[in-house]
């Protein structure tokens, strides 16, 4: 391809971004450990039986298209978010997890708002995947704008689904 540079550019990286009420830092082993120890005990992750362990690996592990990253606040750890991009024209919202004393803070909205405006730069699609069983997830992101698509029978746990879900972009 003689006279055409090769795109390699991505619209995350492996730094911080400063939101409203909230800054995203890019995970370090000790706090994937305790994010991955409080997840085991919240829903959904729970109910699908993923423990501290099996959680800690997924977060630690070396993949080249995920980013992932503290969600942090008022100086301490406030969730997680780790998104997969490029995924079908877009980007895909691998773990979205808010701690429960600060659920309802507008957290989990600013950090939708941030995958769009990354997003933007060379895409049109958010992806992500909810527990069927998972209401207040569902109802989260039916009102950011998510669409329900398709249910995925037992793709984690046997007698659980997931919903494949998708936000275009404007």
């Amino acid at each position: 391809m003689a006279g055409r540079k090769a795109k390699t550019e991505t619209p995350f990286a492996k730094e911080r971004y400063p939101l409203k009420g909230c800054e995203l830092e890019p995970m370090e082993p000790v706090d994937a450990l305790l994010i991955a120890q409080a997840l085991s005990k919240m829903n959904p992750w729970r109910t699908l039986s993923y423990g501290a362990d099996e959680l800690s690996r997924f977060l630690l592990s070396p993949e080249p298209f995920s980013f992932r990253y503290t969600v942090t606040g008022s100086g301490q750890r406030v969730g997680v978010v780790c998104v997969k991009y490029p995924w079908l024209r877009g980007t895909y919202l691998e773990l979205l997890g808010i701690f429960e004393p600060f659920q309802q803070m507008g957290i989990g909205r600013q950090v939708i708002q941030w995958m769009e405006s990354r997003t933007r730069l060379s895409g049109k699609n958010l992806w992500a995947l909810v527990s069927s069983f998972n209401r207040g997830g569902r109802e989260f992101y039916r009102k950011t704008g998510f669409e329900e698509l398709a249910a995925l029978k037992d793709l984690v746990q046997p007698g659980y689904d997931e919903i494949l879900i998708r936000k275009i972009l404007k």
